[in-house]
Formats: C-alpha cells, sequence, structure tokens
C-alpha cells in the first residue's frame, strides 16, 4: 500500500442486462445472463483507488444476509480491507441496470437505511490514518461526523457530487474537493457557472464538473480551465464517473498537481469505459500504465 486512502458511502448490488435498445411500453426482452455485480459510488471509487495503490480502507454497510459472502469476496479480491456499518438486520441496496449497444444505462435503485449506527469516528481515523478521504454523500449523519473530524485533523475531502441531496449543504464546508457531474445542481443554480460560484462560497477549495464525453472544466484557487476527455469505443460507462473519483484519489496524493491528477483519472475512467461492467478491465495488462 503506498497510499492510505479512505472511502465512506455505499455499497450495491448491481444486476446488469445488456440489451440493444431500451425497451418501450410493456415489451418483453430476454436477454443474455446478466452480470452481478458489487458496485455503489464510493465502493467502485475505492476499487480503482486501490488498484492503483495496492490496497486501501472502505467504510460502508453491508450487514449479514445471503449478499454479504458475495460482497465481502469482491473486496478481498481488491484487497480492500472492509469496515462495516451495517447489522444483522442491515440489507443492501440492489441496483437493476440496463445497458444499450452504445454504453448508455438507466439504473433502478432505492435509498440505503442505516438502523441503529454506532460508528465510531475517532476509531477509524486512528485506526486507517487515512492521507486524503472520499465520500460519496450517503449515510449523511454518520458521513457529516467523519467530515467535521477529518477536517480538524487537516485530512484532505473530496466529495463526490453526483446529485444535489440536502446533506451537502453540511458536507461541503469541510470538503477540499468536489468532483461534480452535469446533473448536480444545488438550490437556485441553473448553469456551470452558478455551481462554481456556489461551491467557492462554501470554501471548496477545487471543483471539477464532469460532462460524459465532454471535456472536464475545472476551478482551483490557482487556475482555471478544461481537461480534453480521450476518445474510446464506448461499450459500458457503468461506473466510469465512481473510477474517476476514485483514480483522482490517488493521483492527488502521487502529483499534488490538481489538473494533473484529474487528467490522469480521466484516462482511466475513459479506459474502463471499453469493457462490460465494472471489474473486467481490472484484468487488461495494459492497466499497468496507469500506476
Amino acid at each position: 500500500m503506498i497510499f492510505k486512502g479512505l472511502f465512506f458511502g455505499l455499497t450495491t448490488i448491481d444486476i446488469q442486462y445488456f440489451v440493444d435498445s431500451f425497451p418501450t411500453s410493456n415489451q418483453k426482452v430476454k436477454t443474455d445472463t446478466p452480470e452481478f455485480l458489487v458496485g455503489g459510488p464510493a465502493t467502485n471509487a475505492a476499487v480503482a483507488f486501490s488498484f492503483l495503490n495496492n490496497g486501501t480502507f472502505l467504510v460502508s454497510s453491508v450487514g449479514e444476509n445471503s449478499f454479504s459472502p458475495f460482497i465481502i469476496e469482491d473486496f478481498l479480491k481488491n484487497n480492500i480491507q472492509f469496515i462495516d456499518l451495517g447489522n444483522s438486520e442491515s440489507m443492501p441496496v440492489v441496483a437493476s441496470v440496463v445497458t444499450s449497444s452504445n454504453g448508455d444505462r438507466t439504473i433502478f435503485t432505492h435509498h440505503p437505511e442505516l438502523k441503529d449506527n454506532n460508528f465510531d469516528v475517532n476509531e477509524v481515523l486512528n485506526l486507517v490514518q487515512p492521507e486524503i478521504i472520499l465520500l460519496d454523500g450517503f449515510y449523511p449523519e454518520a458521513a457529516v461526523l467523519l467530515a467535521k473530524a477529518a477536517f480538524s485533523k487537516k485530512i484532505p475531502i473530496v466529495l463526490d457530487c453526483g446529485s444535489w441531496k440536502p446533506q451537502y449543504d453540511e458536507l461541503l464546508k469541510y470538503s477540499e474537493v468536489a468532483i461534480c457531474s452535469a446533473d448536480f445542481l444545488p438550490p437556485h443554480c441553473e448553469t456551470n457557472d452558478d455551481v462554481f460560484s456556489f461551491l467557492k462560497n462554501k470554501g471548496v477549495r477545487n471543483i471539477a464538473i464532469t460532462r460524459g464525453e465532454k471535456s472536464i472544466l475545472f476551478e482551483t484557487v490557482e487556475s482555471k480551465g478544461e481537461v480534453e476527455v480521450t476518445t474510446t469505443t464506448v461499450v459500458d460507462t457503468l461506473g466510469a464517473g465512481d473510477f474517476i473519483h476514485g483514480a483522482f484519489c490517488f493521483y492527488r496524493l502521487k502529483y499534488k498537481s490538481f489538473e494533473q491528477a484529474l487528467t490522469k483519472a480521466s484516462e482511466l475512467a475513459t479506459f474502463t469505459c471499453s469493457f462490460k461492467g465494472t471489474r473486467q478491465w481490472l484484468n487488461m495488462k495494459s492497466m499497468m500504465s496507469f500506476i
């Protein structure tokens, strides 16, 4: 393990179907056998970081249920040391993913619940001693506790801003980096400029907005600009945004430069879009060039 990263947030079971095109109303579609994957924003980000870093730490909720062995096996295979927020009553979030031949996908899922949480922030921070933390916005009460404690210890926090959630109003106060999707629109924000202004007013020092195959916009306290996205034959975009976040955390520690970290992370995420699912790309020898 080169660096100590801590990823906090959602773990899901993703059931992914591949179709030529999305079905119309009342249409029944036969597909090949679906992929069963372990997913979730923080979890996929941890997988990317761990691949580059030879290990990392993840705090999420899995609990004790029929899916647990499958999830834990994925963590072990990807060298992720796991701290469970769940308990014997916890059930995983299940996502049904339909991916079309051009790589676009539709996802049906639900919000996670966290019951009787006894999350000890200081115990986790003392155990991991992280150099960087990524939050995906899920499990907000525990996430805010972690963000406050990390901020007091000057541990940089990267916030995955996929879509606006009320807890971001608090989490942004403690975040050094916000990497946003084009769908991230805080209250009263309608344009990218509005989002940049909103986040800077919250005290976020480094901001990026990803826009799919379009260039990534960024602003820091020192500079602003765009990172061009490399082209590839897109097979599947599932998890690509998560992989940007995880890779960014690694490259941020390695290179220090925000723009360089964003560029390298974007290249890796683009590469993953050439493969089906969220784990196939990990087996490619050409991935070694990203380390």
